[in-house]
């Protein structure tokens, strides 16, 4: 897969199915796309998973539509897919802050996005210094959660993580914490049909917790340190806007690995972060 040809490619996909219910699944699946892979890319690269994006396209060429004021707000709402003016009067709410009847007098202000565009720009200064680590298959244990691949977005991640740490979790597993990465692992794979996220720890102890195992595979491994949803996004946007153009290897988006290993707090700017980027194997 080529990927800013692709991304870009499956961007005018979804612009030409704005109204439509889209199923990513079976998309993805005819265009013979690992999803989990694509799924990495196309946040990584646009900021938003597919489903944010056209959903926030969406609701910008409709707030465009009640500006111009053409067509009456019902026949707009219909137009766009929605059966009850309710839901979508929340749904217009919940986007922009303001009901759909207020668009005219705060328009200049919203908070509108315009169809995508994305510069790669290759740099010689790494901004995240990266090295290099074979490591073999890693057993990791902890607690899973999936989601549908429509409706998964990083919000989602750090929600439940911020679950398990509220509730004591991270400090159990941590007691397990005796394999090779030290730190709290969250670690995403596409699972039948669905995004499997399970955050857990390296450990080959016995424990009560569900596990799982990491392909084996050499690892370009980035390491900031800022809240953590904000500074992993940064840390996947110079991967695959900049890094991977200066680099002869092959990125592995068939999973990802996340680690997080000092203060588990998610907005913390004291977290210490790393994002183990898996390359394949020459």
């Amino acid at each position: 897969m080529e990927t800013v040809n692709f991304v870009e490619k499956f961007i005018v996909y979804i612009e030409d199915h704005l109204r439509d219910t889209i199923d990513y699944d079976k998309v993805l699946n005819n265009l013979g796309v690992e999803q989990k892979s694509f799924m990495t890319i196309f946040t990584s690269l646009v900021g938003m998973t597919p489903y944010e994006y056209q959903q926030k396209r969406k609701m910008t060429e409709i707030a465009y539509e009640l500006y111009t004021g053409h067509r009456r707000i019902i026949d707009i709402a219909k137009y766009y897919g929605y059966r009850n003016i309710e839901a979508f009067k929340s749904n217009y709410y919940d986007v922009f802050g303001i009901s759909p009847y207020e668009t005219e007098k705060h328009f200049r202000s919203l908070d509108l996005l315009e169809r995508i565009s994305f510069e790669v720009v290759p740099v010689d200064k790494p901004r995240y210094p990266a090295r290099r680590k074979y490591l073999e298959s890693l057993r990791i244990v902890g607690a899973a959660e999936r989601f549908p691949i429509s409706d998964y977005n990083a919000e989602g991640k750090y929600r439940f993580l911020d679950y398990l740490n509220r509730n004591g979790i991270i400090d159990e597993l941590l007691r397990y914490n005796n394999g090779r990465i030290k730190g709290v692992i969250m670690h995403e794979r596409y699972v039948d049909n669905e995004m499997e996220l399970l955050i857990g720890v390296s450990s080959t102890l016995m424990s009560p917790f569900e596990e799982t195992y990491t392909e084996s595979s050499d690892f370009a491994i980035f390491e900031s340190q800022g809240s953590a949803p904000k500074t992993i996004e940064d840390i996947y946007s110079y991967i695959f806007r900049r890094w991977r153009f200066k680099e002869n290897s092959e990125l592995n988006c068939n999973f990802s690995l996340e680690v997080l290993k000092s203060t588990f707090d998610i907005g913390s700017p004291d977290t210490k972060v790393q994002v183990w980027q898996a390359l394949y194997i020459d």
